[in-house]
């Protein structure tokens, strides 16, 4: 699933291949429309003539402006994706929609199971607040972060995936800061620390920082990150006497190293 650090890495693909190119035809390839959150003819009409000037992202949503004002929003669901393709060359398997550009470039969106959005939006701000997302994950400072926790009394690891303070927090991130900083994902938000609430902070900008630079995508990260070893009973190199443990914590899997993330008792 395109998680934040995936999602940057296509808004910038998108940047590269997209912007300031007149769009001369758009194809729709969803027989259903289950992609489609806007009417086909609202696409069509929102887009031909028009072009590309600028993106943006929050967490794992991205959106296009176009020159006419509105946004083209793209979210990738779970196997969605973007590529370029010539006038002359075969359309892109599981391609669901494609914009055509003046020059020949063909952009398509990509997405075998179809969980992914095409759409678009008259006013981002408004968009923002319908849909209860918080300020980007790489944008927010610390002092905001940290009053996210404060009063929580849920687990840990569904205040990290609840998208409505900060945005981009998916669920391997969550293992990895929640592994990185020795936290299990069953403590109570209000009880952290904020000593290791601070720390939970840089793990998360770093962890998503150094996923864009090696130009993370489907399962190829670096070598020192935790989700390497993010399977049951999995041997991470550091503990070899406590094999990596699944559990379900908000109806997510999640994965702990028993000996470093060790539960508070109760108080």
């Amino acid at each position: 699933m395109p998680e934040l650090p995936e999602v940057e890495i296509l808004k910038r693909y998108f940047e590269e291949v997209a912007l300031s190119k007149k769009i001369v035809n758009v194809e729709f390839h969803d027989k259903l429309d289950k992609i489609f959150k806007s009417p086909r003819d609202v696409i069509r009409k929102s887009l031909l003539n028009e072009s590309f000037t600028e993106t943006r992202r929050t967490g794992k949503y991205l959106f296009a402006k176009i020159s006419n004002g509105k946004w083209l929003h793209l979210h990738f669901g779970m196997t969605g994706s973007l590529e370029i393709f010539s006038e002359t060359a075969p359309l892109p398997k599981y391609t669901r929609f494609v914009i055509e550009f003046e020059n020949g470039d063909k952009l398509a969106f990509r997405d075998l199971r179809k969980f992914g959005v095409i759409q678009i939006v008259s006013d981002l701000a408004d968009y923002h607040i319908s849909n209860k997302l918080g300020t980007d994950l790489l944008e927010i400072d610390e002092k905001s972060f940290i009053k996210a926790f404060k009063n929580r009394k849920t687990f840990i690891k569904n205040v990290l995936l609840d998208q409505k303070h900060f945005a981009g927090i998916g669920n391997w991130i969550a293992d990895e800061m929640l592994f990185e900083v020795g936290v299990h994902p069953e403590e109570i938000a209000a009880n952290i620390t904020e000593e290791k609430l601070k720390l939970l902070y840089k793990s998360a900008k770093r962890i998503v920082e150094e996923a864009i630079e090696f130009d993370t995508h489907y399962g190829k990260f670096p070598e020192n990150f935790f989700t390497n070893y993010r399977k049951e009973n999995a041997i991470h190199p550091d503990y070899k006497n406590s094999p990596v443990q699944r559990l379900v914590v908000g109806g997510r899997g999640t994965f702990i190293v028993p000996q470093k993330q060790k539960k508070s008792p109760p108080k």
